[in-house]
């Protein structure tokens, strides 16, 4: 089982386990025809969800690679070094069971948790190689809360189970996304210069994510504080569960359907065709 970190961990560490435990507590609950269900993630499955996770730890854990060969299947959605090797542990873990996948999962994550519990503070400012490029480990292990979050809501959604989006972890999650949408608005939506896009996303409590940001392009697109006096040259409007599946490419945000679209019409489309930025 997971346990739970020092409160004088860094908070990446300390979202990081507790994410991790959340993630426990759906899977013990899961019936057995639940593992099997199709998530959003092309050829995965709730259990190749788990498998990949675990998968990762294990890496970090400092276990190899798995040297096993992808099935042709595979290459119809692995596009690239991290999807061959996230793919990898995914394959090796096919031939468990069930029961097994889940063991596997939790003994590994109580290995990290320990393993992060000796880490010193120069230990986790440490320049390691990440998906966000060298980082110190305390940040690569905030982008870890992030995945593991998202994941989370692959399983629920492929079994029909609420996620509780919100939170703490959920707002600490979130800030990946943020994060990314200068590079959607500027670079992938080539919004042009002057352009104000705003995103709103609305919900209460816990189970959402209400928020509202700016991206400003001005030489180069960046965050902006809202001034709700100012007209932005396109707002889009969420729920959460549509912002968070559209920015991670679980789902194409479309107008009408989770997302409305004020102002610049051609520039909103643009931009929600942009969304997703996961690898």
């Amino acid at each position: 089982m997971v346990t739970e970190s020092s409160d004088t961990a860094p908070v990446e560490v300390r979202h990081l386990i507790q994410q991790w435990k959340r993630l426990d507590e759906v899977l013990a609950g899961l019936k057995k025809d639940d593992w099997t269900a199709p998530t959003a993630l092309p050829g995965w499955s709730v259990r190749d969800v788990v498998a990949h996770v675990a998968g990762t730890e294990h890496m970090l854990a400092g276990e190899p690679v798995p040297d096993v060969e992808l099935p042709p299947s595979a290459r119809e959605y692995v596009r690239n070094p991290i999807g061959e090797l996230n793919e990898k542990f995914v394959q090796e873990a096919r031939s468990l069971a069930v029961e097994d996948v889940f063991a596997d999962f939790r003994e590994v994550v109580a290995e990290r948790t320990g393993q992060l519990a000796e880490m010193s503070a120069a230990d986790l400012e440490a320049e390691t190689g990440s998906p966000v490029g060298n980082v110190p480990y305390r940040r690569f292990m905030g982008v870890r809360v992030f995945d593991c979050w998202v994941h989370e809501d692959d399983v629920r959604q492929a079994i029909g189970m609420r996620h509780q989006l919100g939170g703490d972890i959920g707002r600490f999650a979130v800030g990946e996304i943020l994060g990314a949408l200068p590079r959607v608005v500027g670079k992938k939506a080539a919004a042009p210069d002057g352009s104000r896009v705003r995103f709103r996303v609305v919900g209460d409590g816990d189970a959402d994510l209400p928020l509202v940001t700016d991206v400003v392009v001005d030489g180069r697109a960046s965050l902006a504080d809202v001034d709700e006096s100012v007209r932005p040259t396109v707002e889009l409007v969420f729920d959460t569960v549509t912002f968070v599946r559209a920015t991670t490419g679980r789902i194409t945000a479309e107008p009408g359907a989770g997302v409305e679209i004020s102002g610049d019409e051609e520039l909103g489309r643009a931009v929600l065709g942009s969304l997703a930025f996961t690898i």
